[in-house]
């Protein structure tokens, strides 16, 4: 009897808190901070979160799990080291322009300085792993900060490049004795020749 008060105690605890974490996972800040990198990178947020379910409406969608999970040290990144105010309007930017995504851009481009570069300090957080200051972009000067050894290994532009950054791969040991396969060329399997 005693055991089974325990197993039933347990239970009703923690089914509250199960319930509480999934709720938790949908945010519509992070949200639309993806479309907002999506339209201001033009890599689809499929790539920027392969995790994220397909919704009509992805300001409540659920993110789902993501094991490396950037875009939250990038969005906690920002909100720590940003005024609030311009990451905020920028946010609502995109939340007001979540249908159509080409109007964002024409937005951004209308807005105060402190938006345009903050969205330009954005563009290179993801391809880079690098934060820009806004104001440093603003004066021309370029004192890049690497977010952490996570965004260097992450950026979009070892993905474009078809590369991986000095030190780091996740391909196993000895691929460097292989040819490059190249993306433009026909395909390895060839059925003719069989």
């Amino acid at each position: 009897m005693v055991a089974g008060t325990v197993a039933t105690t347990a239970v009703a605890a923690v089914l509250p808190l199960a319930n509480a974490a999934y709720a938790a996972n949908v945010d519509p800040d992070m949200m639309a901070f993806l479309l907002l990198s999506e339209a201001l990178t033009g890599v689809s947020r499929q790539t920027l979160a392969p995790e994220l379910s397909e919704k009509s409406d992805i300001l409540n969608s659920d993110t789902g799990t993501d094991p490396i999970n950037i875009k939250n040290v990038y969005f906690d990144w920002i909100k720590a080291h940003e005024p609030t105010a311009s990451f905020g309007k920028l946010l609502q930017l995109a939340k007001d322009n979540r249908q159509s995504l080409a109007d964002i851009i024409p937005s951004v481009n209308e807005s105060a300085d402190d938006m345009k570069f903050l969205a330009r300090s954005i563009v290179l957080l993801w391809y880079l792993g690098s934060w820009y200051k806004p104001d440093d972009l603003k004066n021309k000067v370029a004192r890049p900060q690497v977010v952490s050894p996570k965004a260097y290994t992450q950026g979009l532009v070892w993905q474009i490049a078809g590369a991986h950054p000095m030190g780091y791969s996740n391909l196993q040991f000895g691929y460097w004795s292989r040819d490059p396969h190249d993306p433009s060329s026909p395909a390895l399997f060839d059925p003719k020749k069989f």
